[in-house]
C-alpha cells in the first residue's frame, strides 16, 4: 500500500464527519439537507424505558428494507488494517463505549424497519460520543448539521441540543436514510450520500451510468475521496464490531447499557437540584440525558419534556421534581458573538484572532467570496468558549424557545461587555487578556477574585470582574450619553421628546422589573422596538434598570 493511500486512509477516519464542509456546501447551494428551513418545535414522541429496550433487541428481527451487503474486499481489507494499527486505540474506545448505546439506538432503527448494522454510522461519525463536533459545525452521534438536524425534526436552541440526544437523533438519522434509501435503492450509495449529499452522488450514477458502488469508486473523479473511503471504512468498523476477538480485539472494558426510567415535567427544573433531591451523581443525570445545554432544564412548547432518570428513582421523582422548580437563567452562553470590523481586518486576520476558520465565518455570516468587509459593520463570530451572552426572558426560558430576535450578544470591546458583572474564561485566555477587555487593572481582578501572584486561571472559570456600585455607575453613564446622542441627531431634548410622547393619547408608563430588557417591555405591550427606544431617548441596545421608568407609546 502506498505512503499516498495510506495518508489518504488516515486523513479521512481523523475528519469524523458525515456532514462534512462538501456535503454542507453541496446541499445548502441545492436545496438538500443542508438548506436552511425554520427550526421545528420539538416533537416528544413516547420513548421506551430502558428495559422495554432490551426486551425488544433480544427478539429475532429481519429490516424490511433488505440488509447491508458487508463485503468484504481489498478496500475493505485496508481499513482493518488501519483499525488493527494506528487507529487501535481509537476503535477500542469506541468499542468500549459502543455498548452503552447499542440497544436504545437499535432499538430505533427496528420501529423504523431498518438494518441495524446502520447503527455502526454513528461509530465511525462520533465515535458514540455526544459531545463531537467536526469542523464543519456537525454536532453529535451522527453528526448532524444544524440544518438538516432541523430538517428531521431535531431542536437545538441555546437551552437544548436534540443532535446530542441518543434516541432523538436516531430517529432522525432513520428518516434520513430511509429517504436516501429511496432515491437510490442501495445501501452502499445512501451512506455515500450520508456523507457528501443526495445531489452529488445522483450526478455520479447518471455521469457513469452505474449504481453499483464499488465500480463507482473506480471512477476518477466520481466522488471526493473522503466518500470513497466512507463505505469501506463503515464495512470494517461493523465486522470489527460484531466480532471484535475475531479481529484481535480482545479485553476491551465494555459499558454496561444505559438502564433508566422516564418522567414528564410540569415547571422548568435544575439538574443539579434533581440529581440532590434523588440522592444521585449530577453527571449520571447528565450522562442520561445530554441533550440539556446546561443545569437548566425548560418546558418545550406544545410537547411534553421527558427526563430520564436512574432505574429505581421513579417513586421518588414527583416529590424530587416539585423540589427542583428554578427560575429562567438571566444569562446563557450564545453560540457566538459580534465582531466590530475594523480598519485594515479581513477574514483571514479575523479567523485567526478568535481562533477559528475563514469558512466557518462565512457559513455563520452567509458570506460569497466576492462580499466585501465594511469598516464599522458587524461580523458574528463562532463562540465555542462561551464569550458571547444571551439575555433571556422569563416566557423564552419557561417555553423552551430563544430566538434570535430576543437575544442580546455581547460584542468583544462593546459597552455592554464593559458593564458586565462576571466574565467566563476562555481557552488560552489569561489575566492581562480580561483586564485589557474589561479595561480594568490584573491587580483589580485579583483582589475582585481572591486570586494569588501564582493562581492560574482555567477554561470556564468565573471570574468577577467589578463590584456592583460600579456597574450600576456604568449604567447611569451609558444612559446620559445614550440621551446625548439622542439630543444630537433628533435636534430636541430627550426630555421635551418624551414629554411630548407621553402627552399623546394612549401613552403609559412601565416600571422595569428585575431582569427586563427593552425587548421585553416593546413585545409585552405591541409596540416595535425601535419605536419604545426612540420614545425614551434610547439606542435600541440599551440595557435598562431595574426600577426604570419608561414611556410606553
Amino acid at each position: 500500500m502506498s505512503n499516498i493511500v495510506r495518508g489518504l486512509i488516515v486523513a479521512s477516519f481523523l475528519q469524523m464527519g458525515a456532514c462534512s464542509s462538501l456535503h454542507k456546501k453541496n446541499e445548502a447551494a441545492q436545496g438538500g439537507p443542508g438548506a436552511a428551513v425554520e427550526n421545528p418545535t420539538p416533537v416528544q414522541q413516547a420513548e421506551v424505558s430502558s428495559e422495554d429496550v432490551e426486551k425488544n433487541v433480544e427478539k429475532p428481527y429481519k429490516s424490511s428494507y433488505g440488509e447491508i451487503a458487508l463485503d468484504d474486499n481489498e478496500h475493505v481489507q485496508m481499513w482493518i488494517r488501519y483499525f488493527q494499527g494506528k487507529g487501535r486505540k481509537y476503535m477500542e474506545q469506541y468499542l468500549s463505549r459502543s455498548t452503552r448505546y447499542l440497544p436504545m439506538m437499535k432499538n430505533v432503527l427496528r420501529e423504523n424497519g431498518l438494518p441495524e448494522e446502520l447503527v455502526y454510522i454513528s461509530l465511525i461519525e462520533s465515535g458514540f460520543s455526544p459531545q463531537a463536533h467536526s469542523h464543519s459545525n456537525a454536532v453529535g452521534y451522527w453528526q448532524f448539521i444544524r440544518s438538516t438536524g432541523r430538517r428531521f425534526g431535531l431542536y437545538v436552541d441555546p437551552f437544548i441540543d436534540e443532535r446530542r440526544d441518543p434516541v432523538l437523533s436516531t430517529r432522525a438519522a432513520a428518516q434520513y436514510f430511509k429517504s436516501l434509501y429511496s432515491i437510490f435503492g442501495s445501501w452502499h450509495l445512501a451512506m455515500s450520500a450520508y456523507n457528501v449529499g443526495e445531489n452529488r452522488v445522483q450526478r455520479a450514477v447518471s455521469r457513469y451510468y452505474t449504481r453499483d458502488f464499488w465500480e463507482l469508486i473506480r471512477k476518477r473523479r466520481s466522488l471526493p475521496a473522503e466518500t470513497k473511503q466512507y463505505v469501506p471504512k463503515f464495512i470494517a468498523a461493523t465486522l470489527i464490531a460484531k466480532d471484535p476477538a475475531k479481529y484481535g480485539f480482545s479485553g476491551i472494558q465494555f459499558q454496561d447499557p444505559l438502564s433508566y426510567d422516564t418522567v414528564g415535567l410540569t415547571s422548568p427544573i435544575s439538574i443539579t437540584k434533581l440529581s440532590s433531591n434523588l440522592g444521585v451523581d449530577p453527571e449520571e443525570i447528565k450522562l442520561l440525558n445530554p441533550k440539556f445545554r446546561s443545569d437548566f432544564v425548560p418546558i418545550a412548547s406544545g410537547a411534553e419534556t421527558i427526563v430520564r432518570i436512574p432505574v429505581g428513582k421513579g417513586a421518588d421523582a414527583q416529590a424530587a421534581l416539585s423540589l427542583s422548580v428554578t427560575a429562567q437563567p438571566k444569562v446563557l452562553h450564545a453560540e457566538y458573538y459580534f465582531y466590530k470590523i475594523h480598519r485594515g481586518d479581513s477574514l483571514s486576520t479575523i479567523a485567526h484572532k478568535h481562533r477559528t476558520t475563514v469558512s466557518n465565518l462565512r457559513r455563520l455570516n452567509d458570506l460569497s467570496n466576492r462580499t466585501l468587509l465594511r469598516v464599522g459593520s458587524s461580523l458574528k463570530v463562532p463562540d465555542p468558549g462561551g464569550e458571547g451572552i444571551h439575555y433571556v426572558t422569563e416566557e423564552d426560558a419557561t417555553t423552551g424557545h430563544v430566538k434570535e430576535a430576543t437575544t442580546e450578544s455581547v460584542a468583544v470591546g462593546s459597552d455592554t461587555a464593559l458593564i458586565q458583572d462576571y466574565h467566563i474564561v476562555r481557552r488560552g485566555e489569561n489575566l492581562s487578556v480580561i483586564a485589557h477587555r474589561y479595561r480594568v487593572t490584573i491587580d483589580e481582578l485579583k483582589r475582585l477574585n481572591n486570586l494569588t501572584s501564582r493562581a492560574v486561571i482555567h477554561k470556564g472559570q468565573k471570574l468577577r470582574i467589578r463590584a456592583d456600585s460600579q456597574s450600576k455607575s456604568a449604567l447611569r453613564k451609558r444612559r446620559t450619553t445614550a440621551l446625548a446622542q439622542f439630543k444630537s441627531a433628533h435636534g430636541t431634548s430627550a426630555k421635551s421628546e418624551r414629554g411630548r410622547v407621553v402627552a399623546g393619547a394612549g401613552s403609559r408608563r412601565h416600571v422595569v422589573k428585575r431582569g427586563e430588557t427593552l425587548y421585553d417591555v416593546s413585545r409585552r405591550y405591541g409596540v416595535a422596538l425601535n419605536r419604545l427606544a426612540r420614545a425614551n431617548g434610547f439606542a435600541v441596545n440599551y440595557r435598562v434598570m431595574a426600577g426604570e421608568r419608561l414611556v410606553i407609546p
